[in-house]
């Protein structure tokens, strides 16, 4: 059977992005390909910190918690080759499937388990804030962490702007800084003045005290 590099599961509550507040389960995968300097979650691609389980294990251990949402994220879950064949199984149990992704990556076989109930978060990293083409059709929510770096033409170009008119942007002040926040209000009014809309949303889990 098909084993996973997962580093834990739990439940918790969404705090970032467009699903923030929601009872959620998450799966965090192994491995990341970028090394950002705020990354919250060094643990993850330490190379230790992780089980091999199975893909059905997986699933079974995700229906005990009992919820309809589950998020799989990381470090990258693009990293894992087996990643749609941990979608696939999710969805035939009815879940409604979260994956949030640095968007540098891909996998062919995502197009296969690609429907209404997969969505697709991709927050792009400095420096380069690359999106890999053959994602960006597939991208449901864009989530950018306001830092020292991002600046407007990081949000608004050609490749994002279908995302941007079919409105989720999120802008998330790094580790909730106050000259950070200042910074994604100004964000906010130069997107609103090229005619989209934005949300500042901070790490809300943060706030609350919870993983």
């Amino acid at each position: 059977m098909t084993k996973l590099k997962v580093v834990e599961i739990f439940r918790t509550v969404e705090g970032e992005g467009k699903w923030v507040g929601l009872p959620v389960s998450f799966i965090r995968l192994e491995g990341c390909n970028l090394r950002c300097p705020w990354c919250d979650t060094p643990y993850s691609y330490d190379g230790k910190s992780f089980q091999e389980i199975e893909i059905d294990s997986l699933v079974s251990e995700v229906e005990k918690i009992g919820l309809k949402r589950v998020c799989i994220t990381g470090g990258e879950p693009f990293l894992t080759p087996q990643l749609p064949d941990l979608i696939k199984r999710l969805l035939e149990k009815n879940f409604t499937v979260l994956v949030e992704t640095n968007g540098t990556l891909w996998i062919e076989n995502i197009k296969a388990v690609i429907n209404e109930k997969l969505f697709i978060t991709c927050s792009p990293k400095p420096p380069s804030y690359f999106i890999h083409p053959e994602l960006l059709p597939f991208i449901t929510e864009l989530k950018f962490v306001v830092d020292e770096s991002l600046n407007i033409s990081h949000i608004i170009n050609e490749k994002t702007e279908k995302i941007l008119e079919n409105d989720f942007v999120v802008l998330q002040p790094e580790s909730n800084r106050p000259e950070m926040v200042k910074k994604a209000l100004d964000l906010q009014d130069q997107i609103l003045k090229a005619g989209y809309e934005s949300r500042i949303i901070p790490q809300c889990h943060k706030i609350l005290g919870l993983p």
